[in-house]
């Protein structure tokens, strides 16, 4: 259980990290801000009705954010693993609490 203990800590302290990496960094679409950090790139509509093409730079950017928000995704899905696996541990730690028998 303190493996688990640790295990989820560490997740919960690198997705914090990453969450404040991700809402620093800026691609230059006028479509970021703190609030939608967690949204890839391509989820957001254009304006434009007319394709032009982007610049490879920027096109760069967007896919490093873009990996880095999956990352997130995944390490918040490892959380909620870990944390399911800590609470069946808990509560299997509750149930087999031998020190509170009740004499007969």
């Amino acid at each position: 259980m303190i493996g688990i203990t640790f295990l989820l800590l560490s997740l919960s302290f690198i997705c914090i990290l990453l969450v404040s990496y991700i809402r620093k960094i800026r691609t230059g679409d006028t479509n970021e801000s703190d609030l939608t950090y967690w949204m890839f790139s391509y989820d957001f509509k254009s304006k434009n009705k007319e394709w032009t093409p982007e610049d490879k730079d920027f096109l760069k950017r967007k896919r490093e954010r873009n990996a880095l928000i999956f990352l997130l995704y995944i390490i918040v899905f490892l959380i909620f693993l870990t944390f399911s696996s800590f609470v069946a541990h808990l509560l299997d730690f509750i149930v087999d609490f031998r020190r509170f028998n009740y004499p007969i």
